[in-house]
């Protein structure tokens, strides 16, 4: 599939929010040890999980673009923000009572997820990639089990 699309611009970000049903955006800097570890899992990640108009990943380094990162609120690195339609409005998650402390919910909806915490990134993508790849018509949700 693809590997995340770097984003460094407000418009850049506008333009794959409104082709795309979901946008998990890494919120990264060049300095963050933690960024830089969880950095190669939001790759594979994006490989795995990515579906064209349905799912794709992107990455804001957060120094580059202080723009989007301060119009999305962001002030940890790592963090990760989910939009749907285009807007930061969460998503339900049927395993979030599985996320850990990172996982920042509104309600029932996932709205970001602060820290590099593998597990929440990872239980997230999955869910969301499987949405959209039954969504997309591309698969049933099971080639990626038997794959791993």
């Amino acid at each position: 599939m693809a590997e995340p699309i770097p984003i460094t611009s407000l418009e850049e970000l506008a333009d794959l929010a409104l082709s795309t049903k979901h946008v998990i955006i890494d919120f990264w800097a060049e300095w963050c040890p933690p960024c830089k570890a969880i950095g190669p899992l939001f790759s594979k990640l994006s490989k795995e999980y990515s579906v064209p108009g349905q799912l794709a990943f992107a990455k804001v380094d957060v120094d580059a673009s202080q723009d989007i990162a301060g119009s999305y609120g962001v002030t940890a690195m790592p963090s990760f923000i989910i939009l749907v339609d285009g807007e930061p409005t969460g998503v339900d998650v049927s395993q979030g009572k599985q996320l850990g402390g990172g996982a920042v919910m509104e309600g029932d909806k996932l709205i970001m997820i602060r820290g590099a915490d593998p597990k929440n990134l990872t239980l997230v993508a999955a869910e969301l990639g499987e949405a959209a790849k039954k969504a997309a018509g591309t698969g049933t949700g099971t080639e990626g089990e038997s794959s791993s």
